[in-house]
């Protein structure tokens, strides 16, 4: 959980400072890098991480563009078999976000 929060701290100083490439891969490293064992490391992965990554991608298409392109996997992932309940709670949230941001 540790590093979770050190890097959500880290992407947010990024896009601060307007370095948006670095503070997306620090997005998408959240996303890459759950800890199912850790309930509360994904509410905050999803509620902090997914949430500071869509308000990047209302400044920088980029950050919006991966958001889409990583919904997409997980989604053709979930029809393809039995869907996995953090997998769809990662679409449930990602979907929420881009829709607010389209």
């Amino acid at each position: 959980m540790e590093q979770l929060k050190e890097t959500y701290i880290r992407a947010c100083q990024l896009v601060v400072q307007g370095n948006y490439p670095d503070a997306l891969e620090a997005f998408v490293w959240l996303h890459d890098n759950p800890v199912p064992d850790e309930p509360i490391s994904e509410v905050f992965r999803r509620a902090c991480g997914f949430q500071a990554w869509g308000l990047l991608g209302r400044v920088y298409a980029p950050a919006r563009e991966r958001m889409q392109e990583i919904l997409s996997v997980k989604v053709a992932s979930m029809k393809k078999g039995k869907p996995d309940k953090a997998i769809a709670s990662d679409v449930l949230v990602m979907k929420g976000i881009l829709d607010s941001i389209a």
